[in-house]
């Protein structure tokens, strides 16, 4: 037996679904968390609908007795849909480094599609989030809506029209924010994701000892120093620390109205070579779904 030779068979797919969720967890923590509950959904068709229902509003009425029925009223149903996105991270490596083995490294192909994966973990985390719907066209590749542009507008604050001090941040748009989602029937854990200069004006704003919704947990909620989670009569929220959110930007979503549906799951392929080295790719092609468009609300424009 060839002590490097290529442990994949020709024309294999190995699914690597369970492997992906363990890569490099920390730079992709809403991946993560979606694969960790569990909320991974197959795609049926390359464009992935969902129905969001609202009931009457009206309030019931009286009537008198032995009166006949009164008019009939219907719940409001309306369709939402998302596309799936085909995201491909190639690798080739020559026999000859292949056989070379670099220590600490081993086999240099099998190294490169432990990489290629992370980069797929990485670019589904972005596109999750920051998406903007595309339909397959000439050269244009479909995309997938992410939950920044899921959400629905009227769950949007825009520091920028604020006319006391635009841009900045306040305990009051946090509650707003959750306020709105509480309002259609989300109130529960939300999860608020934030980038570094983000999270630091949430750290000065809620680091004050005396505010009594901060949830200090030892090992995990330093106080003057990092927020983890605050529990409001709206729901709890979780800071998460990501990279991939946009500056300027805090989004909070109820993970339980958030599914990845999947038309094909994360796989490994070999390809077709034609001289002396490995050559594989790693493929998904999935999107994401908001099942309630205002289980999740975002604060834009933020300066300080």
């Amino acid at each position: 037996m060839k002590k490097y030779a290529n442990t994949f068979l020709t024309g294999e797919l190995i699914d690597l679904s369970n492997e992906i969720a363990l890569v490099n967890p920390v730079d992709t923590p809403l991946y993560t968390l979606l694969t960790g509950r569990g909320q991974i959904v197959p795609a049926k068709d390359i464009t992935v609908t969902w129905r969001e229902k609202q009931m009457n509003q009206t309030l019931s009425n009286t009537i008198l007795e032995g009166a006949e029925a009164g008019s009939a009223i219907n719940s409001t149903r309306t369709m939402l849909s998302n596309v799936c996105q085909i995201i491909e991270k190639v690798t080739s490596v020559s026999g000859t480094v292949r056989a070379l083995a670099a220590q600490g490294i081993g086999d240099e192909f099998q190294a490169e599609v432990q990489d290629r994966l992370a980069e797929l973990k990485r670019d589904i985390e972005y596109y999750i989030i920051n998406g903007v719907k595309a339909l397959e066209s000439g050269s244009t590749p479909r995309q997938m809506n992410g939950l920044l542009n899921l959400i629905n507008s009227n769950n949007v604050i825009d520091l920028a029209d604020e006319t006391s001090n635009p841009g900045i941040l306040t305990e009051n748009h946090l509650l707003d924010m959750l306020q709105k989602s509480w309002a259609k029937g989300a109130s529960g854990t939300f999860y608020a994701f934030l980038n570094a200069t983000e999270k630091r004006i949430v750290n000065n704003l809620l680091k004050n000892g005396s505010n009594t919704r901060l949830i200090a947990e030892a090992g995990d909620n330093v106080m003057g120093i990092k927020v983890s989670r605050v529990d409001s009569d709206f729901g709890e929220i979780n800071f998460v620390l990501n990279r991939h959110m946009p500056q300027g930007t805090i989004m909070a979503v109820d993970l339980d109205y958030v599914e990845i549906a999947e038309l094909r799951p994360p796989f490994y392929e070999d390809l077709a070579k034609t001289g002396d080295y490995s050559k594989g790719h790693v493929l998904v092609e999935n999107t994401v779904k908001l099942l309630n468009q205002y289980a999740g609300g975002k604060i834009v424009g933020i300066t300080g």
